[in-house]
């Protein structure tokens, strides 16, 4: 039977201690009005694993992805309250790759190289040029790390949950949400105007979507929601180091949206 097109994809959940009035807050952005996916919601940094993630010549600049931890973090598994899609196995190199996605994405969308020792972060202006040529296509992320002469870090970096497109939808992906602490990063100087980003508690992220000022699709309200009991990045990185993950392809049951059933809601 030949297994549906379901595009491998990579989102981090980069979260800080909040400025003000504690707990936590992730980076978000906001997609272009006229995007093909989520137009003008707001949604973490990620998109679609690209052949560059596997290339040997990123990964040898990537520390803390060894054949262990990757075992370690793709633990997922199905439930039998939700159908299983038809999936490719997931191979070591993947996993790699996958992780390398998430890297590269919130590079490319957030202006953010994660896991850069503070002793080796190079100038944002040469952090500018870079993501500029990645952009463009004139890059690749391994020729990025190459001329910036850069090791990055992913050891601290955890894999939260899979989440896959229901069938009913056109553009299917097989997603990893992925969350790591913003204490060691790089960032462009002026990425918070480019992109419409911004740093935001869970709760008010919530509470604005409820008052229809802050548009989010249902994968993204659920992980929202997860993040919010959590104090401290801390308390939230230990539980993610820990947690069971379940992989999980919402219901589409009627035409009020997506659903899960109650038992999964904080299982997954």
């Amino acid at each position: 039977m030949k297994v549906p097109l379901i595009r491998p994809a990579s989102t981090v959940m980069l979260v800080r201690a909040a400025q003000a009035a504690g707990g936590l807050e992730v980076l978000m952005l906001r997609r272009s009005a006229s995007s093909a996916f989520a137009p003008d919601a707001h949604v973490f940094p990620g998109g679609v694993v690209e052949p560059q993630d596997s290339r040997e010549e990123v990964l040898a600049r990537i520390d803390g992805l060894n054949d262990a931890r990757l075992a370690r973090m793709f633990r997922a598994q199905p439930t039998a309250l939700l159908d299983a899609p038809p999936l490719q196995p997931i191979r070591d190199a993947d996993r790699a790759a996958l992780v390398v996605a998430g890297l590269r994405e919130l590079f490319e969308e957030g202006g953010i190289l994660l896991g850069v020792p503070p002793t080796a972060a190079p100038d944002p202006r040469d952090l500018k040029r870079a993501r500029e040529q990645l952009l463009r296509g004139s890059y690749d992320f391994a020729r990025i790390l190459q001329e910036l002469d850069l090791r990055l870090d992913a050891s601290r970096i955890e894999l939260f949950s899979q989440w896959i497109t229901p069938a009913s939808e056109v553009r299917r992906f097989n997603a990893h949400f992925f969350v790591a602490p913003a204490d060691r990063q790089a960032a462009v100087a002026d990425h918070h105007e480019t992109h419409d980003e911004l740093w935001i508690a869970p709760k008010s992220a919530l509470q604005q979507h409820q008052a229809g000022s802050f548009a989010m699709v249902y994968p993204t309200i659920k992980h929202v929601e997860r993040l919010l009991p959590f104090g401290s990045v801390d308390e939230l990185m230990r539980f993610a180091h820990e947690k069971p993950i379940l992989r999980i392809m919402p219901d589409r049951s009627d035409a009020d949206g997506f659903s899960l059933p109650s038992e999964l809601e904080r299982a997954w």
